[in-house]
């Protein structure tokens, strides 16, 4: 990578979006943390992120209800929902609204990782 890929991760769960966050550091993205689809909709329209990583169930705002709003104002975010509690509608309603990759908890270091190189099209050697 000439330069880190700007990625950010929402997630009410502190341990996991700060895992998630760690575990993508390592390999040398450049990430920031929402604990809200709000807080996460706030730095959105502030920082241009090439990959959000969001969970689908979070107080506040769920995770479709942040994507519904990011694209208000961000049409070509690559979005991976994270989820618990995937079912066929909330897949269906993410398509719609242009996610890339949908991956059902628990998320693997590695599942994770794979899934940003595939979305920004990366050759990783």
């Amino acid at each position: 990578m000439d330069k880190p890929y700007k990625i950010l991760v929402v997630d009410d769960e502190e341990h996991t979006r700060l895992g998630y966050a760690e575990v993508l550091k390592l390999d040398g993205y450049d990430v920031d943390v929402a604990e809200t689809g709000i807080e996460g909709l706030e730095k959105a329209k502030a920082t241009k992120y090439d990959v959000i990583v969001t969970d689908l169930r979070m107080p506040e705002m769920d995770g479709l209800t942040f994507i519904e709003n990011l694209r208000k104002f961000d049409k070509n975010a690559k979005i991976v929902i994270i989820t618990a509690f995937g079912t066929y509608k909330s897949y269906q309603k993410s398509r719609n609204l242009g996610v890339v990759t949908y991956l059902n908890k628990p998320v693997r270091a590695k599942d994770l990782k794979d899934a940003i190189i595939q979305i920004m099209g990366l050759n990783i050697d």
